[in-house]
Parts: C-alpha cells; structure tokens; sequence
C-alpha cells in the first residue's frame, strides 16, 4: 500500500505517543474513512518500532482464536524487543 505525501498534524502527536514508554492499552478511534489507518501507517512507517500490525477488516469475521494468535505474536515481538517493547496494532 503506498501511503498518501500529505501528513495531518496530529501525525506529530501520535509520533510522539509511539516514543514513549508503553503501559497501557490506547486507541485510536474516529468516524470511518477519516484516515485512521493512513494515520498509523504513516506514523509506523520508518519509525523503527518494532511492531505487529494485523487487519481485522476481512470479507470474513476473524473468530477469537485469530484475535489470540494476533496478541501471541505480538506479545512476542515485545518479548524480543526488551525493554523497548513493541507495538500491536490491530486495524478494525
């Protein structure tokens, strides 16, 4: 997917909330096709976090074994990360 040159200016903020210690869960939410996904793209992209992203958005529901396997891989990933952790992004 090629992602859009334009940049919101909340694309600083979430840059910035990707920077810090992570401790919680957080959401990004908003009205559909406002750019929510572009948004995290972009915000991921070269950031050098490392992450999981996986899309819930199929054709077909994903039933909770998927969900799990998601939060397992990710879970590991911020294993492998150390204290720097990981992200989990899951796209709706």
């Amino acid at each position: 997917m090629t992602l859009p040159t334009f940049r919101r200016p909340i694309l600083k903020t979430v840059l910035r909330r990707l920077n810090e210690s992570r401790k919680f869960i957080e959401a990004l939410i908003g009205p559909r096709q406002v750019g929510k996904t572009t948004l995290i793209r972009q915000a991921l992209e070269g950031s050098g976090v490392r992450l999981h992203y996986a899309a819930a958005d199929s054709p077909s529901p994903h039933d909770a074994a998927w969900i799990e396997a998601q939060w397992e891989i990710a879970r590991l990933r911020a294993k492998d990360g150390g204290r720097s952790g990981a992200v989990f992004v899951l796209d709706e």
